[in-house]
């Protein structure tokens, strides 16, 4: 014992010996509480109509919750050419009264819910399920990213688990805004260099980004290849190019690149069948196919005094193995099965889906305003081999209500008096299948020669309104099943409705951050329960399916107040 410790004590004045490099450690970041209550997204007021055999399609009535989130992103400088970033969530989006993260969801109409993974996958990561040592599982620390940035006379090396973000943040969007949840992330090799005119008015930025969007392989040394053994033929892989080219007043950039993966084509996946709950539930039958996908990102900043204008383009095309089925319509009792075998988008399908957005930006004295407007594609037939449907990041955000929340509930489909499919949201909370625009305003009053702790406090507010290129809802059932007498349920209306939004927000002590927002949707056609098609005025005695009841849309609110302290 007596030699070890004066082992140790040598070791340790050795090491007090040597030359002390500077190391610089930093950990910024902010503790957000936020409070919210809604009230009638689903847009149905409680017994609005007698819908008989349909049921009531009011589904609740007020929500109320809080959340926090503790986020730290340490920041380790070992040297002037090699620094460490990382970034920590505590509690990261816990609701009040809750003790576990649970992955964020994006919603899609057409496509159901998507649970954001664990793991880097298409959307990214969230963050997984981890920290929680004592119960081993829940977790409220959420490591999200760590990389190591290494600068060399060629440029600079970004390797790790890092943030994605490009231009207004429509396709690529780090989350990092003061009111964000989600978040795009991946695990990604990065080189960034950058080249400067002659006069030095104007340069060239140049990135190649490689990046493991997903892998199934295992470590042999870690799981001993005891269990189901993984290979790496549906592995998948992104590699992008961007460039930027800057002067003081004006900017244009691309971000391109193409995603494959080997989905080993007839491979048998899973299909999406109903069971006797109306629910969708796996079961075999899909066949996988291979994703050789590519995008196109334009992006364009001028400005010029006061005005700011930001303009961003995506086309995302290719082929895109979905290895989905779907078993539409479940067999009522005493009526025979109108689908044998599952509906499958087999194989590799057609992928063209166009996204687009505008930003004007004005800021005078006290005075603020901005114009927005956008285009996100989308497909009233689910089932087409041609998909065009993909959607904004949903931490790009247009308003509180319209494509943040999920809103409204669709026709509740009922097969002989049994619902199977409907109340469900009519839009999902990301801009998808719209075209939008909106303008704002605030004015900004000074604090501080009233309030010597306060420096300001902005009012103003915000109008949106959306429509849908394509048809929301479009459910053909003798398409479908091949059945004539079935019927078409369709829903032509094409107006999303209209947002008010109020909002004030303010500044104090330097480091700390308010804001309140109060909503109201008056809501369009799009969301009204209702059957367009003319053809089911008259339906035969064998149609198993109910006649959808009109039922009108009425109107919602919203109240966001969020507080953050920074550091």
């Amino acid at each position: 014992m007596k030699k070890l410790l004066g082992a140790v004590v040598v070791i340790s004045l050795g090491l007090l010996s040597l030359p002390l490099h500077a190391l610089d450690f930093s950990a910024h970041g902010y503790y957000r509480l936020r409070l919210e209550v809604s009230n009638n997204l689903d847009l149905q007021s409680h017994a609005s109509i007698q819908q008989g055999t349909q049921g009531d399609n009011d589904r609740f009535g007020t929500l109320f919750f809080g959340q926090h989130r503790f986020r730290l992103e340490p920041a380790l400088k070992v040297s002037d050419n090699i620094s460490f970033h990382s970034q920590i969530d505590f509690l990261d989006n816990v609701i009040f009264g809750n003790n576990d993260t649970r992955q964020l969801k994006t919603f899609s109409p057409v496509v159901g819910t998507i649970e954001l993974p664990d793991g880097n996958g298409a959307f990214g990561v969230t963050g997984g399920q981890g920290g929680d040592v004592v119960t081993g599982g829940g977790g409220n620390v959420n490591v999200r990213r760590l990389y190591v940035d290494l600068l060399t006379p060629i440029g600079k090396f970004r390797l790790g688990r890092q943030p994605s973000h490009w231009g207004l943040g429509i396709f690529q969007n780090d989350g990092n805004a003061w009111d964000s949840l989600f978040g795009d992330t991946f695990d990604r090799f990065l080189y960034i260099g950058k080249y400067d005119f002659k006069g030095g008015n104007s340069s060239l930025a140049f990135a190649t980004l490689v990046d493991f969007a997903f892998q199934n392989t295992g470590d042999p040394a870690i799981d001993l290849l005891e269990g189901p053994i993984t290979g790496s033929s549906h592995d998948t892989y992104q590699f992008t190019q961007a460039l930027v080219y800057q002067r003081p007043n004006f900017e244009i950039g691309t971000y391109a690149g193409f995603r494959f993966r080997n989905g080993t084509a007839g491979t048998v996946g899973t299909a999406l069948r109903l069971d006797d709950a109306g629910n969708l539930v796996p079961g075999p039958g899909a066949r996988d196919g291979n994703t050789e996908t590519f995008y196109i990102d334009g992006y364009l900043k001028w400005q010029k005094s006061f005005i700011t204008v930001q303009a961003e383009y995506v086309f995302l095309g290719g082929n895109i193995g979905t290895g989905v089925c779907i078993d539409a319509v479940d067999t009522p009792p005493g009526f025979n099965s109108p689908v044998p075998n599952p509906i499958c988008l087999n194989g590799s399908n057609k992928l063209a889906t166009n996204l687009a957005a505008l930003e004007v930006d004005g800021k005078h004295a006290s005075d603020e305003w901005k114009f927005i407007s956008g285009f996100a594609q989308g497909d009233s037939s689910p089932l087409s081999k041609r998909i065009t449907q993909f959607g904004f990041r949903p931490d790009y955000h247009i308003g509180l209500l319209l494509f943040q929340e999920p809103l409204g509930t669709s026709p509740a489909i009922q097969v002989n008096g049994e619902t199977k499919l409907g109340n469900k949201p009519i839009t999902s909370n990301f801009v998808n299948n719209a075209v939008y625009v909106g303008a704002g305003y605030k004015h900004r009053f000074d604090l501080s020669h009233i309030i010597p702790q306060a420096q300001w406090i902005k009012v103003g507010g915000h109008v949106v309104t959306a429509w849908a290129p394509s048809r929301t809802i479009d459910i053909n059932f003798a398409e479908i099943t091949g059945i004539s007498t079935l019927p078409r349920v369709v829903n032509n209306s094409s107006w999303y409705g209209m947002e008010f939004d109020l909002m004030a927000e303010a500044k104090f002590f330097e480091h700390v951050f308010w804001n309140t927002t109060f909503a109201f949707l008056l809501p369009g056609g799009v969301f009204d329960i209702k059957n367009d098609d003319a053809s089911n005025a008259i339906l035969p005695p064998e149609n198993p399916i109910n006649n959808i009841i009109f039922d009108k849309a009425n109107p919602a609110f919203a109240v966001r107040s969020t507080l953050m302290f920074e550091f």
